[in-house]
């Protein structure tokens, strides 16, 4: 897969990363929630999530479960750059 890019108002050009909606508003408002990232890079950084949506994966049982899952998530598409803020201010 090839890379995708983004343009951000604060760091300009970069690749993308998907971040849940509670990592992505954490950069908003400092208050950490959590790291989870999925091994497997095929954007510039890997899907993360935060603690909330990781405990909501226990729950996963069909594949189904599985796409409610990562819906119910509300992935926001961020630059690799505030993936990184993210990952640095929520990391437990």
């Amino acid at each position: 897969m090839s890379k995708k890019y983004t343009e951000c108002s604060l760091h300009g050009k970069q690749e993308i990363g998907l971040l849940c909606t509670h990592l992505a508003h954490s950069l908003l408002d400092r208050i950490p929630v959590g790291f989870h990232e999925y091994n497997e890079e095929d954007l510039g950084r890997p899907d993360a999530w935060c603690n909330l949506c990781e405990k909501n994966q226990e729950h996963i049982e069909t594949d189904q479960d599985r796409e409610n899952w990562f819906t119910s998530c509300d992935y926001k598409i961020l630059c690799a750059a505030c993936w990184d803020e993210a990952k640095e201010l929520n990391e437990n």
